[in-house]
C-alpha cells in the first residue's frame, strides 16, 4: 500500500494529514491524487465515505496560489450540508496553508457571503443556487477557476441542477482541470463528462460491500410497545461515541427526540420540518463532535458523512434492503470498523431474514458489550510468557483508540491497558499519542492483533473502548 509520504504533496499538506492521523490513502485517493497531481481531468466513480474529499481536495490544495487574490478553484455540491462538510475537510487539509476557502449555500445571509468573496477567496465551495445566484450579482468571477469539481454529480441530477452546473461550467475557462465525483453514472451524468472534460482518467471505486462487511451488525427483538426503553438500554450499554438512529417518519422522529431527551440523553433530531436554520445547527453540532445522538429520517440525512460515528441504530426497520445497507454505511468509515443494531417486534423478526439474505451478511442477536467480551477467549499464563518473550517484529503498526484526554486517558493508563490488559511487552510500544477525543497507539506488528481483540470492548477508566487499526 501506498503512503500519503509517496504522493509527492507538498510538505505543509503533508503535516497537516499527519496531524490528522492520515497514514495511508484509500483505494479512491491513491488513484485519483497522481493524476490529478499531473493535471488530467479525472471521473471518480465512488460512494460517500470513501475519502473522496482528500482525493480532489489534496491535489486542489496544491494548485491554489497565496499570492493572487483570484479565485482559482470551485468545488460544486448538491446541498447546503455537503458544502459544509467539504468547507472544514479542506480547511484542515490546509492548516498550514495561506489560503482562503469560502463556503456559499442557501440558507445562510448572501450579504454575509459577498462580503467574504470581496475580501478575498482562493477557494470557493458552493451550492449550486447560491453559486448561480451570486454570479448573477456579479459577486462571483469564474474567469481563474482553472480548478473545478462537481461532487455527488448524480445527487445534482436527482435535484435538478444540471442545466445550471453546464452553465456554471461554461463561464471558466476552457484549459481548466475539472474532477467528476459520483456514486453512480447516469446517462445524463456520462454526457455531461464527455461534453466538457478532456480525455479524462475513469476511477471506479464501488466498496459498498466492503464497507458493510466491515460493520459489526446485530438485532433486537422487542416488543413495540417497550422500544424506547429497551433502546435506551442498549445505548447506555453501547456507550457509542457519535450514533445516528433511524426513524422511518418525521413525527416518529420528533417523538423519539423527546422521549430520549426526557430520559436525560444528549440527543437532537433531524428531519424535514425544521427550518433549514435548525437542520444546520444540528448538523454542525454533529459534524463538530458536539452532540453524541442525532435522531433523523432517511431524506434528512442523505449525504451525511461523519467520520466519527461509531453506532448506527435502526429504530425502524428499513423498507428496503438497500436502504438498510445504506443507512449501516454511515458507520465503518474509511477503514475504520463501526456496529449497527436493528430493532424489530415479532412480527418483523423474518425482515432480518430478509437482509440476510439479500445484502450477504450476517445479524446476530444482539448482546451487550459485557456479554461479547465473556464470550471472548482469555488469555491464559502461557499466552503472558509467550508473549513477553517474544521479540518485536521489524515492522510497527498503528492502533486508534476512540479516547483521549477528554475521557480522563492519560499515557500511563494505555500503557497500563497495553501491558496488563492485552499482555504486550514493554518494549514492543513504539510510541503513544493521546489527543483530545482519541489516541494512537503505535505497536509491533506481531502484538497488534493480540491488543485489538483483548481490548476492544473493555472499559478504561470506567469508559468504554474502542481499539482497531489505524487506516489512512
Amino acid at each position: 500500500m501506498t503512503s500519503f509520504r509517496e504522493l509527492g504533496l507538498s510538505p505543509e499538506i503533508q503535516l497537516a494529514l499527519d496531524e490528522l492521523g492520515y497514514d495511508e490513502p484509500t483505494a479512491i485517493q491513491e488513484q485519483a491524487i497522481p493524476e490529478l497531481l499531473s493535471g488530467h481531468d479525472v471521473i471518480g466513480q465512488a460512494q460517500t465515505g470513501t475519502g473522496k474529499t482528500a482525493a480532489f481536495g489534496l491535489p486542489l490544495l496544491e494548485y491554489a496560489d497565496a499570492g493572487s487574490d483570484e479565485v482559482q478553484a470551485v468545488v460544486l455540491t448538491p446541498t447546503r450540508e455537503l458544502c459544509i462538510q467539504v468547507t472544514q475537510a479542506l480547511r484542515a487539509y490546509a492548516e498550514h496553508l495561506d489560503l482562503e476557502i469560502v463556503a456559499v449555500f442557501g440558507g445562510a445571509p448572501i450579504r454575509s457571503q459577498q462580503a467574504q468573496l470581496r475580501a478575498g477567496a482562493h477557494v470557493v465551495v458552493a451550492t449550486v443556487g447560491r453559486m448561480k445566484d451570486l454570479i448573477s450579482r456579479q459577486s462571483l468571477v469564474l474567469t481563474s477557476a482553472r480548478y473545478v469539481v462537481l461532487d455527488e454529480a448524480d445527487e445534482m441530477l436527482d435535484l435538478g441542477f444540471i442545466e445550471d452546473v453546464e452553465r456554471i461550467l461554461r463561464m471558466c475557462p476552457s484549459g481548466r482541470q475539472t474532477g467528476l465525483f459520483s456514486a453512480t453514472m447516469p446517462p445524463p451524468i456520462a454526457k455531461l463528462a464527455q461534453q466538457y472534460m478532456y480525455d479524462p482518467v475513469t476511477i471506479s471505486v464501488t466498496p459498498k460491500q466492503l464497507t458493510v462487511d466491515a460493520i459489526e451488525q446485530a438485532f433486537v427483538e422487542v416488543p413495540g410497545k417497550e422500544k424506547t426503553d429497551r433502546l435506551v438500554e442498549v445505548l447506555k450499554a453501547e456507550e457509542p461515541e457519535q450514533a445516528i438512529i433511524f426513524c422511518r417518519t418525521k413525527i416518529g422522529t420528533s417523538r423519539l427526540d423527546r422521549t430520549l431527551r426526557d430520559r436525560g440523553l444528549n440527543v437532537k433530531a433531524l428531519h424535514g420540518d425544521m427550518t433549514q436554520g435548525s437542520r444546520d445547527g444540528v448538523m454542525i453540532a454533529f459534524k463538530d463532535h458536539r452532540l453524541p445522538l442525532l435522531v433523523a429520517t432517511d431524506v434528512a440525512a442523505r449525504g451525511l458523512d461523519i467520520e466519527h460515528v461509531t453506532h448506527v441504530v435502526n429504530y425502524d426497520v428499513p423498507d428496503t434492503t438497500e436502504g438498510y445497507v445504506h443507512r449501516i454505511g454511515r458507520t465503518g468509515r474509511v477503514g475504520r470498523t463501526g456496529r449497527a443494531i436493528t430493532f424489530v417486534t415479532p412480527t418483523q423478526r423474518r425482515e432480518i431474514n430478509r437482509i440476510e439474505r439479500e445484502a450477504k451478511v450476517s445479524i446476530g442477536e444482539w448482546e451487550p458489550p459485557e456479554e461479547r467480551l465473556e464470550h471472548a477467549p482469555r488469555p491464559r499464563r502461557r499466552d503472558r510468557e509467550e508473549g513477553k518473550s517474544k521479540p518485536p517484529a521489524d515492522g510497527v503498526v498503528k492502533l486508534f483508540v476512540n479516547r483521549g484526554r477528554r475521557s480522563g486517558i492519560e499515557e500511563e493508563d494505555l500503557r497500563w491497558a497495553l501491558t496488563e490488559g492485552a499482555v504486550v511487552p514493554e518494549d514492543a510500544i513504539a510510541g503513544i499519542r493521546i489527543l483530545d477525543r482519541f489516541s494512537f497507539v503505535e505497536l509491533g506488528a506481531e502484538h497488534a492483533d493480540r491488543a485489538v481483540e483483548r481490548l476492544d470492548g473493555t472499559k478504561l477508566k470506567g469508559r468504554q473502548l474502542r481499539v482497531e487499526l489505524a487506516r489512512g
